[in-house]
């Protein structure tokens, strides 16, 4: 009977973490940033106590076209699906600070995204800062922090960080009757 008990409590604990966390997908911000070289010529950009072993020169070599940033700076998973209910944790798994700013597809079909909001960075790819990226509109998430993102309607939600305008992610918002479509009950 103990051995019932037992089980049954481990049954409810790994059926309400299971409950808790069916609505929520996660999206990590990463980066990689080494904060010896990082913080060498100025203010502070990458968390002292972050163990992150790119260099700057070596963050600064792809900088070009060809290259389009850093692959270690990027939003993980890059395309994620939804239920109009569900919500989004985005947490900065990285030692610098980002953001994780919606910007509209302004016509069907073409890229919506934009230059962030460090020129230094803008340049080397010829990218315009989006208005969206300006400091008063877009707040950064520092190192360690979270947002959610919910109440999203239907259709597909474009993300880019604008620190680093190469980190992109799309959020795709399912029709609230797809599970009649899916059933052949339109």
């Amino acid at each position: 009977m103990r051995n019932l008990g037992i089980a049954l409590i481990v049954l409810m604990v790994f059926w309400t973490i299971g409950v808790n966390d069916a609505a929520a997908k996660r999206i990590s911000i990463l980066d990689r940033c080494d904060p010896a070289t990082f913080n060498a010529a100025g203010p502070v950009l990458c968390n002292p106590d972050f163990d992150g072993g790119v260099s700057l020169q070596d963050f600064q070599e792809l900088l070009k076209p060809s290259g389009f940033g850093h692959p270690a700076w990027r939003f993980n998973a890059p395309y994620v699906v939804i239920d109009p209910d569900d919500r989004v944790r985005v947490t900065n798994r990285g030692g610098e600070d980002h953001t994780f700013t919606e910007v509209p597809e302004l016509e069907e079909g073409k890229n919506p995204f934009g230059g962030g909001r460090v020129n230094a960075l803008n340049e080397p790819f010829g990218l315009t800062p989006l208005p969206q990226c300006k400091a008063d509109v877009a707040p950064v998430i520092h190192p360690g922090d979270s947002i959610h993102i919910k109440n999203l309607s239907e259709g597909t939600h474009y993300y880019q960080c604008c620190i680093h305008p190469w980190m992109h992610a799309i959020i795709e918002v399912e029709s609230e009757d797809k599970d009649h479509q899916h059933h052949g009950h339109d």
